[in-house]
């Protein structure tokens, strides 16, 4: 919103169905003079927020005719929604959602798009070169897309490049307080600055933006200062009152030589290509016919592999965390925002996802916004 606009500002978030949505969401309902409007494909997604007394809007942001219908009349669009499926099929899903943002939101509306880290490349520390994954790539090109898109129509935008994200509702978060209760955790030596951010940050970035305290372009949304891992997992075992014992393990090497380094490049090329579901059942079509000895013996070889990871897994060891194994990432972040652990301070996440007090209050849904062609906006399934 413009500077000097006292107007109660009404945000609509997509995907607030998912993880980051919904936790933003519950975030968000807690901000005095701001009107939410969590967007949810139908009413089964919505059914946390609902049960948590947050009214939503039900309809499909990708569609035209709907899309108009649910956010014409925001001041801010913010775009969780994370398409599923191949990396083809995300990719074409998620430019249509942008292209949605810009094309049905109202003119000098607020437009945030969360993107990943995943963008830079191969988080693994010692490559030569950082491998992008296809879902990296996919990413990319949505941002690109809703950069030119957005461009086209005179439109400015706000992309966050979100890490791990933080919060009671994130797997991650999970992950690491079920690895301090089991403990003792792992953690690298020479510990070292993590990308993760909490959600009460990806907050303030989205009130920042709103509040024209911001200017529009691409962002690295991480913790205010970045916090090592230990940092986090310190944070976590104090919320989970549990002290923090660590191991520290070795990361490994930290440089490798130019041969390792192509022999990655490799084996990443042929994990992209195992990855690609047209490469995939073409191979399996090949190897439907291929004689029957060479057909069993790569069934059985597919076999060892995912034995191989799954023993992996469960052995434990002095194994660390995929989630640690991740290189430092960031270079432009958003200025002056208030530092996490003073965010975190003012208790943000109490009775966040509690099941509420007696029977809860269901609320009606949102109504839909007037749409200002002659279509009529289609019913959500």
């Amino acid at each position: 919103m413009r500077a000097g606009d006292r107007r109660v500002p009404k945000v609509a978030v997509l995907g607030a169905n998912g993880q980051v949505g919904a936790e933003l969401c519950l975030l968000l309902a807690r901000v005095p003079g701001l009107e939410l409007v969590p967007v949810c494909r139908n009413r089964s997604g919505s059914a946390f927020l609902r049960w948590q007394g947050v009214a939503c809007r039900h309809g499909r942001p990708a569609e035209p005719l709907q899309a108009a219908a649910l956010f014409s009349d925001c001041d801010a669009v913010v775009n969780c929604a994370l398409a599923t499926g191949s990396p083809r099929a995300m990719r074409r899903m998620e430019d249509r959602i942008v292209q949605s943002m810009v094309e049905h939101s109202r003119p000098g509306t607020v437009l945030v798009h969360f993107s990943t880290q995943s963008v830079y490349g191969d988080a693994q520390p010692g490559r030569l070169i950082r491998w992008r994954s296809l879902y990296g790539r996919a990413k990319l090109a949505t941002e690109r897309h809703l950069t030119r898109v957005a461009r086209g129509a005179g439109r400015a935008v706000f992309i966050f490049r979100l890490g791990h994200v933080c919060g009671p509702l994130q797997d991650i978060t999970h992950s690491i307080r079920e690895e301090i209760l089991d403990g003792p955790p792992a953690l690298p030596q020479g510990d070292g600055p993590s990308n993760t951010v909490f959600t009460v940050t990806i907050r303030d970035a989205v009130l920042s933006a709103i509040a024209d305290k911001l200017r529009p372009g691409t962002y690295d949304l991480m913790n205010v200062p970045q916090w090592t891992w230990t940092e986090v997992y310190a944070y976590e075992a104090e919320v989970a009152g549990r002290a923090l014992n660590l191991r520290r393990v070795p990361a490994g090497a930290t440089h490798a030589g130019i041969a390792a380094a192509l022999a990655g490049v490799l084996r990443r090329l042929v994990a992209g290509a195992a990855s690609n579901s047209f490469l995939r059942q073409l191979a399996g079509s090949l190897i439907a016919y291929a004689p029957d000895s060479l057909s069993r013996r790569s069934h059985a070889w597919w076999h060892r592999i995912r034995a191989r990871r799954q023993i992996a897994e469960l052995s434990g060891g002095r194994a660390l965390a995929e989630h640690l194994s991740w290189i430092a990432n960031g270079s432009r972040f958003p200025p002056d925002l208030a530092p996490t652990r003073v965010a975190l301070e003012s208790n943000p996440y109490e009775g966040i996802g509690d099941a509420p007090s007696g029977h809860g209050v269901w609320p009606e849904d949102l109504p839909l916004a007037a749409v200002a062609h002659s279509g009529t906006a289609a019913e959500p399934a």
